[in-house]
């Protein structure tokens, strides 16, 4: 799993600004023992971060929300939070995600519809029952048209996740 940390400041006086990073989730006592203020005040802001869901950070974001958001990537799948970046535009942020990628269908080493189309075929019962002969002459390529067709497809770097 990618590092989740951000560093966060005080909004203090200036002479009385503190920063810290801090891993997540945090830990809300650490926080104040470290900071000097709680989690739950407006007292600090979000100023540096290393994080897979960075978009859906401002500099504002309380630690609460930065830890729910963190329990939400945690609970993707490994597929999904390893093509995190890549399925991220097809929803409006990780707890979006996290709902629809249990919906999504992953086919792992398939690089284009034709090797989701295999797939499928290799991984169906009444396909593997067919003789040799009808499997000669089943047209893959109308199969694959007909699943682009049908349902949305993402290509990732570890495969095709239908969504």
């Amino acid at each position: 799993m990618e590092e989740c940390s951000v560093l966060i400041e005080t909004t203090k006086s200036a002479e009385d600004k503190t920063s810290c990073w801090f891993d997540l989730p945090i830990d809300y006592e650490l926080f104040r023992d470290l900071l000097g203020v709680e989690a739950d005040s407006n007292d600090y802001q979000i100023i540096g971060m290393k994080l897979p869901f960075a978009g859906d950070i401002v500099r504002t974001t309380s630690v609460r929300r930065l830890n729910k958001l963190y329990f939400a990537y945690t609970d993707l799948s490994p597929e999904v939070q390893q093509a995190y970046k890549e399925l991220i535009p097809y929803c409006g942020g990780v707890e979006d995600l996290l709902q629809k990628s249990e919906e999504f269908l992953f086919y792992p080493e398939c690089h284009n519809i034709m090797d989701v189309a295999r797939y499928h075929l290799e991984h169906n019962i009444e396909f593997s029952a067919l003789s040799e002969k009808g499997k000669k002459y089943f047209n893959l390529e109308a199969y694959a048209h007909e699943l682009e067709e049908k349902g949305r497809y993402a290509l990732c770097n570890n495969g095709m996740f239908k969504l």
